[in-house]
């Protein structure tokens, strides 16, 4: 099986977080065309010895962090996962984003659909992350010379623990 493509970032806004209780989410978006999600996941590792051996080990993930890449993240998309604002600068195509420096990026929900390969066969796989906040990595740009070097939007993601049903796990 091949890993052959990537699909529809969506996300969604939490709108409300209980312990104990699944989280609620608001109306959620597709954040623009993949490109790439590279994503590490932080690995408890917490052996537990006796009688000089390993007994048990806890090696569950505690969150994960990496980054999300589109071809272009729509200001809805940004205002959502950044908490960026837009303001219109008259016309329809010159509109301002900025991050407003009091207050963090908003906490979300959000996922992408990853394209599989096998022996000919093309299948799907859905990711969804509970919970996670976005940060923009970094911010390009050059000037075109006589071959286009593409530069995309890119976002830091960090993911967190969840209560995601009733069980409390």
């Amino acid at each position: 099986m091949a890993y052959i493509g990537m699909r529809n970032p969506v996300a969604a806004p939490i709108t409300a977080e209980t312990a104990g209780s699944p989280i609620t989410y608001g109306t959620g978006l597709v954040l623009g065309p993949a490109v790439a999600a590279n994503l590490t996941m932080n690995v408890n590792d917490n052996p537990d010895y006796g009688d000089d051996v390993i007994i048990d080990n806890d090696n569950g993930i505690n969150g994960y962090s990496g980054t999300l890449e589109t071809n272009n993240i729509t200001p809805e998309g940004r205002a959502m996962v950044l908490g960026w604002q837009a303001v219109s600068s008259g016309t329809p195509s010159a509109v301002t984003h900025y991050a407003v420096s009091d207050k963090g990026s908003p906490y979300v929900g959000w996922g992408f659909i990853r394209v599989k390969l096998f022996k000919g066969v093309r299948s799907y796989e859905a990711f969804w992350f509970h919970k996670a906040q976005f940060n923009p990595a970094s911010i390009n740009g050059s000037t075109k010379q006589q071959q286009i070097t593409w530069n995309h939007p890119q976002m830091n993601v960090t993911g967190m623990g969840a209560y995601i049903d009733a069980s409390g796990e």
